[in-house]
């Protein structure tokens, strides 16, 4: 087990890795946009090659990444004798005859370095208390966080600490919770490893160490895994189905500020004869919460299983066959057809009717988009606040200074003709739809120089017609593309870049 450093020392570790580019962008630089498998395989002799030159910071990739044994006086010259013998002591690293090998894995993540279990040691990925790095859940949920200041925050299953150390830096006080002890040893070396003192760390199941405290954001990757058994306890919640995922949005509300967002990466199971949105609605209903739900991804029910099994049991031919039954039997017991994966955003609001949202995540969307998310929110409570068409037609609006409009034309008859037109937003949520002449017309009057009911006087009279014959179909569009950020009130300040 980790053993805690004095400050200086892991200030002296954060220095070593800071000044040997041990961060994003040097991995980045060094091995390109890869992911790191969790066990060596045809992948290491080509990570290897990439990291031979000898700097410190190939040693440190190949040490604390890539688990792959280097020599004593490498190891020596990479972090420098007094952070050696402290990594030692720390149980990062163990010196032997061969050399040094680390004893975890070190993985940078946007200005954090966080330790985890080291999944090429004999025994680890058997482990019930194994301790995840970084997974495409975790990554996820960093970008689908909202960055504004903060009172307290909460979040629930930290494992290594990562969302609560990412939101140490916007938050007055975090309190991080798991059921795994080992799991918060591993989190309380983090804290000082990346000088996060504002994060307090707590044993318990759920909300429990929460109860009688209100927090303005929750945050959560739990373990959403919709599997037979629990036998990892990053990955199975013990709950029937989904049934995890859906305490954790009925328990939240209650612990929410009014106004405050809990926002959780989960999976959902669709079963037989249901509409999953439907069924999903239902778990919000009388929750005084408003929602919106990013669907990523959805798998029939016996790919799903292979891949959990495939990256999480790494089992040879016989034991794959029996697990993949051994899954299967359970989703047919349980009516289970296929499971989505998604995020999910909770924003508590008791004082009037609430309203749930369903969306794709848009393709190409990617790097941190909070901010699009409040904008979102905002945009929806803009829209409910203006029902009635007389009231939108009052308002006055403008493009998103992010929005694109890309056209493919075909030559025709000596002439370059429009085929299709689509609009795209460039950041945030890269929303994209196409667009017919008459909504491109619609969009080009929405200058911020005149009401809404203006510009559909003039685009009638451009067509030859009356606004009253055209306004319904042009108010219905006009909504979907303010709810989707392509269009915005003209008042509002532009959303961050």
């Amino acid at each position: 087990m980790l053993t805690p450093l004095e400050p200086e020392e892991f200030r002296a570790w954060r220095e070593v890795c800071e000044r040997a580019g041990y961060h994003d962008q040097g991995l980045l630089e060094t091995l390109g946009p890869v992911e790191i498998p969790n066990r060596a395989g045809p992948e290491e002799p080509h990570f290897l090659y990439l990291t031979r030159r000898g700097r410190a910071l190939d040693t440190l990739i190949r040490l604390f990444l890539l688990g792959a044994p280097v020599e004593r006086e490498a190891a020596r010259e990479a972090l420098g004798e007094a952070p050696l013998k402290a990594g030692v002591r720390a149980g990062l690293l163990e010196l032997g005859a061969d050399g040094a090998v680390a004893r975890v894995r070190l993985m940078p993540f946007r200005g954090l370095l966080l330790a985890v279990d080291q999944p090429g040691r004999p025994g680890v990925c058997e482990r019930r208390d194994q301790v995840m790095g970084l997974t495409g859940s975790t990554i996820a949920l960093a970008n689908f966080t909202l960055r504004q200041a903060a009172r307290q925050t909460l979040d629930l299953g930290t494992g290594s600490g990562v969302q609560a150390f990412l939101a140490a830096g916007h938050s007055h006080a975090v309190l991080a919770t798991d059921t795994s002890r080992r799991a918060l040893e591993f989190a309380a070396f983090n804290a000082g490893l990346n000088g996060c003192p504002n994060v307090r760390l707590v044993e318990g199941d759920a909300f429990e160490p929460a109860r009688g405290q209100r927090f303005d954001l929750i945050v959560s990757n739990p373990p959403f895994a919709v599997s037979p058994a629990c036998r990892f306890l990053y990955r199975d919640s013990g709950l029937a189905a989904d049934g995890f995922a859906r305490r954790l949005v009925s328990e939240a509300p209650p612990l929410l500020e009014e106004g405050g967002y809990c926002q959780v990466v989960c999976d959902w199971v669709h079963l037989a004869g249901q509409d999953w949105q439907e069924r999903l609605a239902g778990w919000f209903q009388g929750s005084g919460c408003d929602v919106w739900v990013l669907r990523t991804a959805t798998s029939e029910a016996g790919a799903y299983a292979h891949m959990w099994i495939r990256d999480t049991e790494h089992p040879g031919g016989e034991e794959a066959a029996r697990l993949h039954a051994e899954w299967m039997s359970y989703y047919a017991g349980e009516g289970i057809e296929a499971i989505s994966t998604g995020l999910m955003a909770l924003r508590r609001r008791s004082a009037d009717a609430n309203w749930v949202r369903f969306d794709e995540l848009p393709e190409g969307t990617s790097g941190p988009f909070g901010d699009a998310v409040v904008l979102g929110f905002r945009l929806r409570d803009f829209l409910e606040a203006r029902r009635e068409d007389a009231a939108l037609l009052e308002e006055t609006f403008r493009l998103s200074p992010g929005l694109r409009l890309d056209q493919q034309c075909e030559w025709a008859e000596g002439a370059w003709r429009i085929q299709s037109a689509q609009l795209r937003l460039q950041r945030g949520l890269k929303f994209a739809g196409n667009v017919d002449r008459q909504a491109l017309a619609l969009l080009t009057r929405c200058d911020g120089r005149r009401r809404l009911k203006e510009a559909l006087a003039e685009l009638a009279a451009a067509l030859g017609t009356d606004a009253g014959t055209i306004a319904p179909q042009c108010l219905t569009l006009l909504r979907r593309l303010i709810e989707r950020g392509y269009v915005l009130p003209a008042h509002w300040d532009a959303p961050p870049g």
